[in-house]
């Protein structure tokens, strides 16, 4: 296989981490907005709605666009909507921020379907952990650019990678209708992705250049740990394998939000995103399929926008109360299907 064709492999990942920079950028910027605490997180978290809408509409964007043309718009309206932001004005922040992650929707949607579309599974791996190196590149945005309006106008950056859209491979797009998800699968997903939901009040705990940098250090430390979750599980069985990374996620991060340990940053990013890989498995012995998989993502993604707003009113008490409480739901609904399973249920 050519090099061009290896590299043009890469843009779903690609697409996963330029989104998901432009996303969450605003989370380490939240003490500038000079505005009250929850309407600051509200205005970071507002995407995590807008994710949703992104993904109802994303089979009718791709049938009437095709994949070239969604790759392009999709992102440039990030590029654009993230400029935009940079408006000092807490109205027009909100609205630009829920088309923003109705842009990612999209845009994401298109990754995950080139990734699973290409046949390989470091691929739609690599692709997947694009939120963890979207967050790398937004805290290194942070430290280079420090003010929020400047790092809203660098979210331009992905209009010169939308003019890539012919390095996208066509395939066949249908305007189906989209059956709805298992109430279950959604909790399953919700519940997984409180870690992640809850990691952006991390840059308002640990402020300051140090503990930016201690944040990246466990998003680094999360890569690897993500990748090998297929492998921990072929060893040692996904009943235990849930247990471990389930239970190391609670408490690291009961820890992390009770003392503002970086020491307990570190696991808890690295545990708390391997959890997001458990997910799909348990999602689908709740009967989820490969079809509705993504709106049960993107509809759990809503936790994104009420998490940190809840959390913000008393940070540290609530935000670890509801890590400790999604953990323990999640270990017994992952292990009561497994046991399920075993048993032939």
């Amino acid at each position: 296989m050519s090099i061009s064709r290896r590299l043009d492999e890469l843009i779903p990942f690609a697409v996963y981490t330029l989104a998901t920079c432009v996303l969450v950028a605003p989370a380490f910027t939240v003490s500038q907005f000079d505005l009250p605490q929850w309407l600051s997180f509200l205005i970071v978290s507002m995407p995590f709605g807008g994710r949703v809408l992104g993904s109802l509409i994303y089979q009718r964007v791709i049938a009437s666009l095709g994949p070239r043309l969604t790759f392009a718009v999709s992102l440039s309206a990030l590029g654009l909507l993230s400029a935009g932001g940079s408006l000092n004005d807490e109205a027009a922040l909100l609205l630009l921020r829920l088309l923003l992650g109705i842009a990612f929707g999209i845009a994401t949607s298109l990754a995950v379907e080139q990734a699973v579309r290409s046949g390989s599974r470091l691929i739609v791996a690599l692709t997947m952990s694009g939120w963890a190196f979207g967050w790398i590149a937004s805290a290194l945005s942070y430290l280079t650019l420090r003010n929020w309006q400047a790092i809203a106008v660098s979210g331009l950056m992905t209009l010169p990678f939308s003019l890539l859209y012919n390095r996208v491979e066509e395939f066949q797009t249908a305007n189906e209708r989209v059956t709805l998800p298992p109430v279950q699968s959604v909790l399953i997903f919700l519940l997984s992705f409180e870690p992640a939901f809850a990691l952006q009040l991390a840059p308002s705990i640990i402020e300051g250049q140090c503990g930016i940098i201690w944040l990246i250090i466990g998003y680094v430390a999360s890569v690897p740990v993500y990748l090998l979750i297929p492998a921990f599980s072929s060893l040692f069985g996904e009943a235990r394998t849930e247990i471990a990374f389930v239970t190391a996620s609670a408490i690291s991060g009961v820890t992390f939000f009770l003392t503002s340990s970086p020491y307990a940053l570190i696991p808890f990013t690295a545990f708390g995103l391997g959890v997001n890989a458990l997910a799909p498995r348990i999602a689908l012995a709740y009967g989820v399929s490969a079809r509705n998989m993504g709106l049960a993502i993107n509809t759990a993604a809503l936790g994104g926008m009420a998490v940190p707003v809840i959390s913000s009113f008393d940070v540290r008490p609530i935000a670890s109360l509801l890590t400790a409480l999604s953990m323990a739901v999640l270990l017994v609904m992952s292990l009561r299907k497994s046991n399920a399973t075993a048993v032939g249920v």
